[in-house]
């Protein structure tokens, strides 16, 4: 710093002659409200003065040009009602009639860099400055003292402003998150001293953009919450949260960074103090009161006085609610710790009595329960899958988001029912292959296997091939035992009724089995076709023993058909197996080769006579007691005798 002034004095002693093309300086000056000048003499006589300040509080600046005798012990340049006297290092400010500003002190005026040398030299710190107190401080200090835009060269105005904005913004809002981050999770140990030197500098008024803090913050809820996260951490820890108190010296400074901000009272006075109201006693309230009427912040003091209910209940509250908090703290960090908290927030009931968000709790706790909840959170994410896979083997569920909404609703993180959605599906189709599998030992019946729709697997859309190939492979051997007891079972009814006909309802039948089930039920079936039809068979043929005509049972007769119109050939075997009433024929006569054929119709006997022709096929040549109609042939009157007449 005395190397900077040492050049700057010899640059203002130096007679005008010898000025380089363009000397800059710069410096911080405190009228009503702090500023900053910067300033450009370029060689001449008289010569150019071109200067803009502004206000720290403020985004633009005032722009003054012109000419002033300059010398070696500095000079002194108007414009209109306001002017600047430099002697030497130090720099005054002069009002209309020429006379030093009484509304500002002298300052400092120091050597600066060509503009553009400055602007990048921001640029680059901007890039590289820590965000710790000392960053943040140094950041500030170069913000207020680079040079305008309007300083640069033309053609870099814009590009470097952009650039130098971009910057900004990443920076500050880097530093917002680091000191967020620091306030939330920096451990506090031992005596806590050391976590309140590294975060209550970061809070102070004159850590922001240009060394105000109200510019990094547009409203209180930043500073409120932060101020009252270190309370309140402190407190969980364990130790006294009036250590985060700020110095009652410095509250009416406090209350000052306020200006141009918005904040109520009540954020105000917690602020400034470093205290939310749930920690305030009594002592605090009156010491506080007789603070502030002492600094002329009447309106803030009668504030407390007015409002000090309200005050006592925030302490109340938290005396209140603190031991839920410290419970939820101390169950395990696992999935039914969420469950049973809800999301570790304290029961509805309570929160609406004490009109309570789970914001507040948090708060409380010191972002203890935040952090609890994300570890349960990151730890839970890992055993989502075994999480599932132990519902789904206490219960069965069709739809992925009825599971995980029961698992995970009630934990307050849809983010975790959404995971849980996205693997679920998977695990579900696992399960009803699994339980199939496992189900398939106990299946030792026709009856059991039918309940389980025949150990066909279920229909699932998430299972891979692989997982569906090792499943049917598993459930092969039960299948093959169900076959087994198809078959035994047909076998044991076939040998049951070795005279009868089995229905068609012996064998198991269904739409869609497994293969090895299928090759049973066609055998089955196979078996009983093959047995039904020896049963026919020796059935026809004791009927065509019975019925007197087994010489000619493979012979024709010629019957009427009312479908055909006319007389069709039938063989008399299998007219004799297939009539519902025994049929009897007689045997030739002597002197005649035709025959008696008797049935029953309708309850009564017909007789007709049959006789071979000349091709060996029988015809019917007469029923008796019964005429045909004209031109028809009398075998109509066998079966329909109604279209007949009677003799």
């Amino acid at each position: 710093m005395q190397l900077r002034i040492t050049l700057l004095t010899a640059a203002l002693l130096t007679s005008g002659a010898s000025f380089a093309a363009t000397q800059y300086y710069g410096g911080m000056y405190q009228c009503k409200s702090p500023g900053y000048l910067n300033l450009a003499v370029s060689e001449g006589k008289p010569a150019n003065v071109d200067l803009r300040y502004y206000l720290v509080e403020e985004d633009s600046y005032y722009h003054l040009k012109g000419e002033a005798e300059w010398g070696k012990n500095g000079g002194e340049f108007r414009d209109g009602s306001i002017g600047l006297r430099v002697k030497d290092n130090k720099a005054t400010w002069l009002g209309w009639d020429g006379k030093v500003n009484e509304d500002c002190t002298p300052f400092t005026l120091s050597a600066r860099k060509p503009p553009l040398e400055e602007a990048q030299a921001l640029l680059d710190l901007l890039k590289t400055a820590g965000t710790d107190a000392t960053g943040v401080r140094s950041v500030a200090e170069a913000e207020t003292a680079v040079p305008p835009a309007d300083m640069l060269p033309e053609l870099d105005r814009t590009a470097t402003k952009q650039a130098i904005d971009q910057a900004r913004s990443d920076y500050w809002a880097r530093a917002f998150a680091d000191r967020r981050q620091k306030v939330a999770t920096m451990p506090i140990t031992g005596d806590g001293k050391d976590y309140l030197s590294t975060v209550q500098p970061l809070l102070n008024a004159d850590m922001g953009p240009r060394g105000l803090f109200r510019r990094y913050d547009n409203a209180a809820a930043a500073q409120k919450y932060e101020n009252a996260l270190i309370a309140y951490r402190l407190a969980i820890t364990g130790l006294d949260p009036m250590l985060a108190r700020r110095s009652t010296k410095a509250l009416c400074d406090r209350l000052n960074m306020f200006s141009g901000w918005y904040a109520n009272t009540s954020e105000r006075l917690q602020i400034a103090t470093g205290i939310p109201f749930a920690f305030w006693t009594r002592d605090i309230a009156q010491e506080t009161i007789d603070q502030l009427r002492n600094c002329k912040q009447g309106d803030a003091a009668d504030w407390i006085v007015d409002n000090f209910p309200t005050i006592t209940q925030a302490a109340d509250t938290y005396q209140a609610i603190i031991p839920k908090i410290k419970e939820m703290l101390a169950l395990p960090d696992d999935h039914d710790t969420l469950v049973k908290t809800g999301g570790l927030t304290l029961d509805k009931t309570l929160r609406e009595q004490y009109k309570l968000k789970n914001d507040d709790i948090d708060l409380m706790s010191g972002g203890a329960l935040g952090q609890k909840r994300e570890t349960i959170k990151n730890k839970i994410s890992g055993d989502i899958p075994a999480i599932i896979d132990k519902a789904l083997a206490e219960q069965e569920y069709r739809s992925q988001y009825k599971l995980c909404e029961e698992l995970f609703e009630q934990t307050g993180m849809r983010d975790l029912v959404q995971q849980c959605a996205e693997i679920a599906p998977a695990h579900m189709a696992q399960a009803a292959l699994n339980k199939a599998i496992a189900n398939a030992d106990s299946i030792n019946s026709i009856a059991a296997a039918r309940e389980v729709d025949w150990l066909q697997l279920p229909r699932v859309n998430n299972a891979s091939d692989e997982a569906i190939a090792k499943a049917e492979a598993a459930l092969e051997p039960a299948r093959e035992r169900i076959a087994k007891l198809i078959l035994s079972d047909i076998d044991a009814k076939i040998a049951a009724s070795p005279d009868s006909a089995l229905s068609s309802d012996a064998c198991p039948d269904a739409y869609r089995v497994p293969d090895t089930i299928q090759r049973a039920f066609d055998s089955c079936e196979q078996r009983v076709r093959a047995h039904n039809s020896a049963v026919a068979e020796a059935k026809c043929q004791t009927a065509i023993a019975a019925s007197g005509a087994k010489d000619i049972a493979e012979n024709r007769i010629r019957l009427y058909s009312w479908r055909k119109g006319g007389e069709v050939e039938v063989n008399i075997g299998k007219l004799i197996c297939d009539s519902d009433m025994p049929i009897t024929i007689g045997k030739s006569g002597w002197l005649s080769n035709s025959r008696e054929l008797k049935a029953g119709v309708d309850g009564e006997e017909i007789i007709a006579t049959i006789k071979p022709d000349k091709d060996d096929v029988w015809t019917i040549t007469a029923v008796k007691g019964w005429i045909p109609p004209q031109d028809t042939p009398v075998s109509i009157c066998l079966w329909n005798r109604e279209v007949c007449s009677r003799k």
